[in-house]
């Protein structure tokens, strides 16, 4: 079971996924927290050494290591799912989720956590939601093609537990 949450920076992705894995028993991976372990730097820093496309690499690079694990929830980062195929890579290797929400509220949400994202550090508030509704725009396109889109009301951990394991059972069925 593999179940793979991708959205816009600060639409809730790891709050979302720590739950359902817990509720699914499942390990519960957020990329950005491993590839910054693996480096031993903070994204930002990743992005001032080696400038963001090589950061993209390091993304692409780090979808094929999970091939190997079984199961687990991953937790992208916001921008993960918007290059070198990797939406479609993402989503060969489980069930995709995207958690949609209004510009308005990811910059609300934003707001207060712009010292820990690299590409909106130092932003005014207005320079904020417009970035946020530009690149959202953007990168709406290959959220879209998850599997499932979780608006703002069922992003409950209990919606997306009831159909993985109902996915599971389909599953089961069919072997």
């Amino acid at each position: 079971m593999r179940v793979i949450l991708v959205g816009f920076m600060g639409s809730g992705k790891t709050t979302l996924g720590k739950k359902i894995a817990n509720r699914l028993e499942i390990p519960f991976i957020d990329s950005d927290a491993e590839i910054e372990a693996h480096f031993g730097k903070s994204i930002s820093e990743i992005f001032v050494e080696f400038g963001e496309s090589h950061f993209r690499e390091i993304e692409s690079e780090y979808i094929d290591a999970l091939d190997l694990r079984e199961e687990f929830v991953l937790a992208t980062g916001g921008g993960m799912p918007c290059f070198a195929n990797n939406m479609d890579r993402l989503n060969l290797l489980g069930t995709s989720f995207y958690l949609e929400r209004s510009p308005k509220e990811l910059t609300n949400r934003l707001m207060n956590a712009k010292a820990k994202r690299p590409l909106v550090e130092g932003m005014e508030d207005a320079e904020l939601l417009q970035y946020v509704e530009n690149t959202l725009l953007k990168r709406e396109e290959y959220y879209q093609k998850a599997h499932i889109t979780l608006s703002r009301s069922e992003q409950e951990p209990s919606q997306v537990v009831t159909f993985m394991h109902h996915l599971r059972q389909s599953q089961s069925q069919k072997s």
